[in-house]
C-alpha cells in the first residue's frame, strides 16, 4: 500500500498558518514590521492548507487500514480542519479588502472596526490548527482507542 500524500503536505500549512497568526497578533504592536509578513504567510498557508485538506480523503483509507483509525476520529479531524480553513479564509478576505484602495477610501471607519478583529480571528485560527493537529495525532498514534486510551471494539 502506498503512503498517502496528506502527511507529507500537512506540515506546511501548520507552520505557515501558525506563524501568520502569531505575526498578525504581533502586528498590533508593530504593524509596519509584522503586517506584511503575516499577509504573505497567510496566503502561502491558506493555499497549502487547501492542498492538505484535499489530500486528506486519500489518507482516510490508509489511516483506517494501517492505523486502525475510526470513522469518528477521522471526521472530527476533517471537520476541524475545514473550520480552520474557513477562519483563515475569512482572515485573508478581510486583509485583501482592507488592502484595496477603493475600500480604504470609502470605508475608512469600517476598517477601523475591522483591524482589531484580525488578531482575534488569528487566535481562533491558531486554536483550530491546534485541535486539527491534535485529532490528526490521535489518528496516527492512538487510533482504535478512546480519549483515555481504552481500546474500542
Amino acid at each position: 500500500m502506498n503512503a498517502p500524500l496528506h502527511p507529507l503536505i500537512v506540515h506546511f500549512p501548520i507552520a505557515l498558518l501558525s506563524l501568520a497568526a502569531i505575526f498578525q497578533i504581533l502586528a498590533l504592536w508593530r504593524p509596519r514590521l509584522f503586517n506584511l509578513p503575516a499577509s504573505g504567510l497567510l496566503v502561502l498557508g491558506f493555499i497549502s492548507g487547501i492542498f492538505a485538506y484535499l489530500t486528506g480523503d486519500g489518507g482516510e483509507h490508509y489511516a483506517k487500514n494501517v492505523f486502525g483509525a475510526t470513522e469518528s476520529i477521522i471526521h472530527k479531524h476533517e471537520d476541524i480542519a475545514f473550520y480552520a480553513l474557513l477562519v483563515f479564509g475569512v482572515l485573508l478576505a478581510l486583509k485583501v479588502l482592507i488592502w484595496l484602495p477603493w475600500i480604504k477610501g470609502h470605508f475608512a471607519k469600517a476598517i477601523r472596526w475591522i483591524m482589531p478583529l484580525l488578531p482575534i480571528i488569528s487566535l481562533a485560527g491558531l486554536v483550530l490548527i491546534y485541535y486539527t493537529g491534535h485529532f490528526g495525532g490521535q489518528i496516527v498514534y492512538h487510533a482504535g482507542t478512546d480519549a483515555i486510551g481504552q481500546t474500542l471494539k
